[in-house]
């Protein structure tokens, strides 16, 4: 009898970690090392530096491709959300590809400065930080009107606005690198793109209609789960950096369910290229 329970308790065991365990694509060190292999390989236009510390004082890395002195600057961070890693896979490609000999991608290093924080969430691979503080509703704009007040909760706003070292450091950059456009990227919500109300309508067109083209799913349809929405709620990470000045969008990659790595690297990663590349050409253009 007991041999027979013994598989049972294993199987009960995977199933349960199953569930209550969300592992990375990558782990975030192989990911950030990833990056820091593409500085090493191409220091004349890529470097890092650390925005700041965690709550487990892990450093923050930021990585930055591409002409420093560039008035095209953008950008993009992920795992904000631990388990939400689509966006540094993705990054991770597009910057991969900056460094081809396509001519798009050579004329976008030559005229762009590209920000990369590949987990802004360093500390856990779960959807809350260290301190179980949901870092997408921490954020000082609007805090209090979204997320929950119960520190239990994976939608905990945290005991203030603006609370975590995490949250202060990225509030840092908004402040200090003179960014024309801000992409949060986020998983499970989409796929869906959010944007703030104030992004002018023009800049939207252009961008409905590039991936209109490549990623028809996003079709403009507000009521449509497959589209975008303007966020009008506070709390997000892109409500406080509009006050800064950047045009902010909130990119949620794949559906309910968490999409292949298959998936990842091919039609989310060419969605993904698609919007950053019309992107790039508007922010130098501003």
């Amino acid at each position: 009898m007991k041999k027979i329970w013994i598989p049972i308790i294993i199987l009960l065991a995977i199933v349960i970690t199953a569930s209550t365990v969300q592992a990375n694509y990558e782990t975030k060190t192989a990911i950030i090392d990833k990056f820091k292999n593409l500085v090493t390989a191409h220091p004349a236009q890529a470097s890092y530096v650390s925005i700041g510390k965690s709550v487990n004082g892990l450093d923050i890395p930021m990585f930055r491709f591409g002409n420093s002195s560039a008035t095209g600057r953008i950008l993009w961070d992920a795992q904000m959300h631990g388990s939400e890693d689509a966006g540094s896979e993705t990054a991770y490609l597009f910057c991969q590809w900056l460094f081809t000999s396509d001519t798009g991608a050579q004329y976008i290093l030559a005229h762009n400065w590209i920000l990369i924080i590949p987990a802004v969430n360093i500390d856990t691979t779960a959807r809350p930080n260290a301190n179980h503080v949901n870092l997408n509703r921490n954020f000082p704009v609007g805090w209090g009107t979204s997320g929950s007040s119960s520190r239990t909760s994976d939608e905990y706003r945290g005991p203030s606005a603006g609370s975590e070292p995490e949250t202060e450091a990225l509030v840092n950059v908004f402040k200090t690198y003179q960014l024309k456009f801000y992409i949060n990227t986020h998983m499970y919500g989409g796929p869906r793109i959010y944007y703030h109300s104030a992004i002018p309508n023009y800049i939207i067109t252009i961008l409905r209609w590039r991936l209109s083209i490549y990623a028809p799913k996003y079709d403009g349809n507000p009521t449509n789960t497959n589209g975008w929405s303007r966020l009008s709620t506070g709390g997000f990470a892109i409500t406080t950096a509009e006050t800064y000045g950047l045009y902010s969008f909130l990119w949620e990659i794949g559906g309910a369910t968490r999409p292949s790595l298959t998936d990842i690297k091919g039609k989310y990663y060419e969605e993904t290229r698609c919007f950053l590349i019309a992107v790039c050409s508007i922010a130098r253009a501003l």
